[in-house]
């Protein structure tokens, strides 16, 4: 009996110490002793494809600048892109792939609020750390436990932007029109503008839809004109789709002020319009490529370096820039994590991140265990076609 028992105690003893000496991170998803593999799940075709390939591009370059310089902790960052198509069933596949082919530990995307709308239920079932590249207000109130983000929720940048329209601006009994697509992203916004006008005492004269992929907005112009607005707030966007606007204004000569949403200048399309551009104002969370602020000199000149002729070429969008600041708050959560790194102990980390100098990449980033989205700082710009910039016309300013 006395010998079962020794032998059974030299087997317990021998196997504590076998799971001591082999650390738990073997057993965490995506992560090995010398690699943290991280998907991307980004608009690479369909309507916002131009979208897509800057998001994937930041992400790559930077990436390959972290690893070039030791990595994370002793780790290389692995990266893999799966292309969304701006659509919730390619979202889905890509989703899968990513988590149960390539077992990624952590993932920044997807390329739009509708597509975070229906995975954020997946990412947190999975346990899947993810940096958001969008902010639909259902993936961040109540806080999900997994689910971060650099910038604030869809709800704040209209309340900056409706302010700035009425008390800013002053224009003159305004006559609004809000034109928005019939995607979560539109309607987000165009509950948030109808919100935000009823503090003025407004409503909007005409809701038009104008969605992606749309190739005439002849009949939304014709609209606006008949109910005679003489401001036009155009929110749930996406370049495309204002450029369209922008063009059919002009075509019919209706010369008035438009404010876009911050999906209308993620690239520089609209710089490149001419006098279509000339009262086009929007909002956005991050500063522009060319702006003369350290953060922003920083990615310019990693981007040279790994991409040497980029500056001979039209500026990258906020998109790049935005992508950029994502990857950067993930890659401050791994650093501060550790070397024994899990899901958990990134979450804690990056919970622990509090007024994070971006550098005027954009305002102060915080998180806590009540709020992953980082953000809550809105900067107004308006087009300038003969420059090609968009110009900074405000500070930072958060919603009231």
């Amino acid at each position: 009996m006395k010998k079962v028992v020794f032998v059974l105690v030299v087997t317990l003893v021998i196997s504590l110490t076998l799971f001591c000496a082999h650390p738990v991170n073997a057993e965490v998803r995506g992560l090995t002793d010398k690699e943290v593999r991280i998907g991307v799940i980004a608009t690479m075709t369909g309507p916002a494809a131009n979208l897509g390939a800057q998001i994937a591009e930041a992400a790559r370059t930077y990436v390959r600048y972290i690893n070039d310089h030791g990595g994370i902790n002793g780790r290389q960052l692995s990266l893999t892109v799966e292309d969304d198509r701006y659509s919730i069933p390619p979202a889905i596949a890509a989703f899968k792939k990513l988590v149960y082919k390539d077992r990624v530990f952590a993932m920044m995307g997807p390329g739009s609020a509708s597509c975070l709308n229906v995975l954020w239920k997946h990412i947190e079932k999975e346990k899947l750390p993810t940096m958001a590249h969008v902010t639909p207000e259902i993936a961040f109130i109540p806080v999900k436990r997994h689910i971060f983000a650099a910038m604030d929720i869809y709800p704040g940048q209209v309340k900056v932007l409706i302010d700035y329209m009425i008390k800013d601006f002053k224009l003159k009994d305004p006559r609004v029109a809000v034109v928005y697509a019939d995607t979560e992203a539109g309607k987000i916004d165009l509950a948030s503008t109808i919100e935000r006008l009823k503090r003025y005492n407004l409503t909007p004269v005409t809701k038009e839809v104008l969605n992606p992929g749309a190739i005439d907005a002849s009949s939304q112009v014709m609209s606006i004109k008949r109910y005679q607005a003489n401001v036009v707030a155009h929110v749930g966007t996406i370049p495309t789709t204002t450029v369209l606007l922008l063009r059919d204004l002009k075509k019919y000569d209706l010369k008035i002020p438009v404010f876009g949403s911050w999906g209308a200048m993620l690239t520089e399309d609209i710089n490149l319009l001419g006098e279509a551009a000339n009262q086009f104002y929007s909002i956005h969370a991050v500063s522009q490529w060319y702006d003369e602020v350290p953060g922003v000199k920083t990615i310019r000149k990693i981007t040279f370096q790994y991409r040497p002729g980029t500056e001979k070429t039209i500026p990258r969008g906020s998109t790049y820039t935005q992508c950029w600041l994502c990857t950067n708050m993930l890659a401050e959560g791994l650093k501060r994590a550790g070397r024994n790194l899990n899901e958990e102990a990134l979450i804690s980390a990056l919970e622990g991140i509090k007024n994070y100098d971006t550098g005027g990449i954009s305002g102060p980033i915080t998180y806590s265990s009540a709020s992953h989205k980082g953000g809550d700082s809105w900067k107004i710009y308006k087009a300038d076609p003969i420059g090609r910039k968009w110009v900074p016309l405000t500070d930072w300013r958060t919603a009231e």
